[in-house]
């Protein structure tokens, strides 16, 4: 052999292992550029995921609050005689009131259900019922004669109940925007 031909395999031989070279540079940054591409989808999903649960939660605390203040109002209502028409049409416009921001309530718990985690689907259907039974049970129907205190007790520790539920719940929101599920 040669010096030409030599040089000829030499050269097609460094042609080959350069071709190569850059072949395999380009698949390793075809592979760092899918790589940057998927997290950054992941990034931008779990951003947008934040937004959605965000929204949903300050609609549902929002509606519980309100909610809230009918609970005090039913539970002041409810345990008035319902002696005289005055007290009769004060019940009937406090109950619809209760009535509309119950379900308001229950559509932003729906809207929670969608989104959010179990733990906090769990609370907040705990806050529903204690909503629905003062709401519809304990607050309108009047007490027996005797047990107005008793009844008026049992209102105050479901109320404090409810309050202990929001910030429970609240706390649990946060948590869960900072560290979604």
């Amino acid at each position: 052999m040669d010096a030409t031909e030599a040089a000829l395999v030499g050269a097609l031989g460094g042609a080959v292992l350069g071709a190569a070279g850059a072949w395999g540079a380009a698949l390793i940054a075809l592979r760092a550029a899918r790589y940057q591409a998927d997290r950054q989808a992941d990034a931008q999903q779990q951003q947008w995921l934040r937004q959605v649960r965000r929204e949903t939660y300050r609609s549902f605390l929002e509606a519980a609050e309100a909610s809230k203040s009918h609970l005090h109002i039913a539970s002041i209502v409810g345990g008035l005689p319902a002696l005289t028409e005055d007290v009769l049409a004060e019940k009937q416009l406090r109950r619809n009131a209760a009535a509309e921001g119950l379900h308001q309530f229950q559509a932003a718990r729906a809207a929670l259900n969608l989104e959010a985690p179990p733990d906090i689907r769990n609370l907040a259907n705990e806050l529903s019922q204690a909503y629905v039974y003062v709401v519809t049970s304990a607050a309108w129907n009047p007490p027996m004669v005797g047990r107005e205190d008793l009844r008026a007790e049992e209102n105050s520790a479901r109320i404090e109940r409810v309050q202990q539920l929001i910030e429970q719940i609240e706390i649990r929101c946060r948590d869960s925007l900072i560290s979604p599920q």
